[in-house]
């Protein structure tokens, strides 16, 4: 393609000198003076179309890096979920790699912490090649901390619960995993921010209308690509900002990451 519009520059250029010399021949300066800027015209017009032609295959061939990255990433992740199968005897898992909703975390039912980052990854790297927003919401049982540490054991339960209630509200597409002892971070595929708060205000809906409601609520924080960050670590990091400011400002919040 690049040397197809180099040939279109260099034919117009010839071209345009040609018919400048037999212009001059038969003493047709007007006609010559023509030609010349027609053929000074078309090659700039030719080599402005071969530098976009050239950055168009650099775009292509970062996207193909970046995808084969990904897809080592996710074979390693699909290598890894054979693995616990094996391990915990062939449980059927609710879900895979690709979606992020299924066993892997033996309290809440949902994938281990260390899929999140790959995900996320993943997930803006396609919503960027495809324009499309992507949002991160990270909820926070409340009121656990004390509970902790005494009883580990009720906050394994009452993360089953919440865990169950995720995948339950969630999307087919969109990825649930759980991070640290009571932190749930759902990755939700072509959403904008209204429909990030959406989803999670139906999480927290279905919550309190589960039988332990009034025992437990969760605050949430919203942050969503690209209006609120452009790469995948910032939009983690304005979802944990917009969590600890909901969880600031009391219980059973949700608050979302500023804009820009």
């Amino acid at each position: 393609m690049i040397d197809r519009w180099l040939a279109l520059a260099l034919g117009a250029g010839l071209a345009g000198l040609l018919t400048g010399i037999a212009a001059t021949a038969i003493r047709q300066e007007r006609l010559g003076v023509a030609a010349g800027l027609a053929a000074l015209l078309a090659a700039v017009v030719a080599s402005h179309l071969a530098a976009r032609a050239r950055r168009t295959a650099d775009d292509l061939h970062e996207l193909r890096v970046d995808h084969e990255r990904l897809a080592r990433e996710l074979q390693a992740i699909s290598a890894t979920l054979a693995e616990e199968q094996v391990r915990t005897g062939g449980r059927t898992h609710h879900g895979d790699a690709a979606t992020g909703v299924g066993e892997g975390d033996d309290g809440s039912g949902l994938l281990g912490e260390r899929f999140f980052p790959v995900i996320v990854r993943q997930r803006v790297a396609a919503a960027r090649r495809q324009l499309q927003p992507v949002s991160v919401a990270l909820l926070r049982l409340d009121g656990t901390d004390e509970i902790e540490a005494r009883d580990p054991e009720a906050v394994e339960q009452a993360m089953g619960v919440l865990g169950d209630v995720v995948r339950r509200t969630l999307r087919e597409c969109d990825a649930a995993c759980r991070l640290g002892a009571t932190v749930i971070a759902a990755v939700l595929e072509d959403t904008a921010e209204a429909g990030a708060v959406w989803a999670i205000e139906r999480v927290r809906g279905t919550l309190q209308r589960s039988p332990v409601g009034d025992a437990l609520t969760v605050s949430a924080g919203i942050a969503c690509y690209p209006s609120h960050a452009l790469s995948a670590s910032d939009l983690v990091r304005a979802a944990q900002q917009a969590l600890d400011a909901a969880c600031a400002a009391g219980r059973d919040r949700v608050e979302v990451a500023p804009g820009d």
